[in-house]
Order: C-alpha cells, then structure tokens, then sequence
C-alpha cells in the first residue's frame, strides 16, 4: 500500500516537495516524477523535505540516487532537510552526504541556494 504523500511548491527559485509517510516502491518513482515537474518549468533548485517521512527503503534510496545524478548532469542544486537522526545517519553512512547538504530546517535549505 503507497501511503506517501507529495506537496510541491516554489519558494523564490527553488522547487520545494514535502513527502509524508514511506518512501518505497510507487511512492519513490512519484518523487521521481514531482522532481521531474520542477525541472521541466527551469528550476535547478530543489529541496526535499522528509520531516513527515517514516520509511525510506533500497529502492528509495535508489531514486534519490537517480535524482542526485540527474540534478549534477544539469549543473542544478539538491539538498535535504528535517531528517530524523536515523535517515541522516543512514544518508552519511551511505555517502549521500558527499553530494547532498542536510539542513535542519526548509528555511535554512532555501538561504543555501542564494548566490547560486
């Protein structure tokens, strides 16, 4: 059963999704998709905000390996914010981190992307 839900908004130039509930199977490809949505209308700057994410799987993680990818062929920007300490962890341990900045919050994310 996919219980994600995804809100999307523009905040100056950058496309914010909020993602609730588990991020696996279906739910990682609409992820997917909404970044897709952002890039198309010429935005380069995204933030996901998994504040209200339970559950992130392999195949989540794969996805947003795929996005990580698809934003660096474009010369775009990505970062995280409100991960709880367990999806940070996981992020670090994975190496998402590398290319990927974890804000505490979507403001702090946003304030990131000025002068880029």
């Amino acid at each position: 059963m996919d219980r994600t839900e995804l809100i999307t908004k523009t905040v100056d130039d950058c496309g914010v999704i909020y993602a609730t509930g588990y991020l696996n199977g279906l739910s990682a490809e609409r992820l997917e998709d909404e970044c897709d949505g952002i890039l198309k209308k010429g935005i380069k700057k995204v933030v996901l905000d998994f504040n209200n994410i339970e559950l992130i799987n392999s195949i989540g993680i794969s996805v947003l390996i795929g996005i990580i990818e698809k934003l660096r062929k474009i010369d775009g920007h990505l970062c995280f914010c409100n991960l709880n300490k367990i999806h940070s962890d996981t992020f670090e341990i994975l190496g998402l981190t590398k290319y990927v900045p974890i804000f505490a919050s979507e403001s702090e994310a946003i304030t990131s992307f000025r002068g880029r």
